[in-house]
C-alpha cells in the first residue's frame, strides 16, 4: 500500500520534514516513491509547502495519508481540492487570534475566587452566598490518636 507521510531530515533537535509518497513497508527516513512537499514546524508560523496538483494525483491512485499529513493537506488546501470541498480561509493577520483554553484560566486560584464573588455577577435582588467558617478538625481525626500514644 502507497502511503503519503512525513520524512524527517534536519538536525538533531532542529526538525524538519517532507512531505513524501512512500510504501508503506519501507522505513520512514528510507526508499520514497517521490517528495511532494516539505514541513517546517520550528518556524513561526510553521511553514508548509505541498505541490497541490501531486498530492491529488496521488490520492486519487489510493496513497494513504498519515493523519498528521492528512492535517497538513487540510491546511494547505489540497484535500480540500481532493474532495471537492471548499478550501479553508487563511487566517489574516488583521483577525484575531482564536482564544485558547489556558487564556481563560486565572493566575491564581485567589484571583478565580475574588472575581466569581464579585457583587457585579450576581443578579439584582440576590445576595451573594454566605461561603461557611472553616473549622479545625484535626482533633476528630482517628491518626491524631494514634500519634498522642506514642509520645
Amino acid at each position: 500500500m502507497v502511503r503519503i507521510r512525513l520524512m524527517r531530515v534536519g538536525k538533531k533537535k532542529q526538525p524538519s520534514y517532507r512531505v513524501v509518497v512512500a510504501d508503506q513497508r519501507s522505513p520512514r527516513d528510507g526508499r520514497i516513491i517521490e517528495s511532494i512537499g516539505h514541513y517546517q514546524p520550528r518556524v513561526e508560523p510553521s511553514e508548509i509547502t505541498i505541490d497541490t496538483d501531486r498530492a491529488v494525483h496521488w490520492l486519487g491512485m489510493g496513497a494513504q495519508p498519515s493523519n498528521q499529513v492528512r492535517k497538513l493537506l487540510q491546511i494547505s488546501g489540497a484535500w480540500a481540492a481532493f474532495t471537492g470541498e471548499a478550501p479553508p480561509t487563511p487566517l489574516t493577520p488583521s483577525e484575531p487570534a482564536k482564544a485558547t483554553p489556558a487564556a481563560s484560566v486565572k493566575a491564581t486560584p485567589a484571583a478565580s475566587v475574588a472575581e466569581e464573588a464579585s457583587p457585579d455577577d450576581t443578579p439584582e435582588g440576590a445576595e451573594p452566598a454566605e461561603v461557611p467558617a472553616a473549622v479545625d478538625q484535626a482533633a476528630a481525626a482517628p491518626e491524631a490518636d494514634a500519634v498522642k500514644d506514642e509520645s
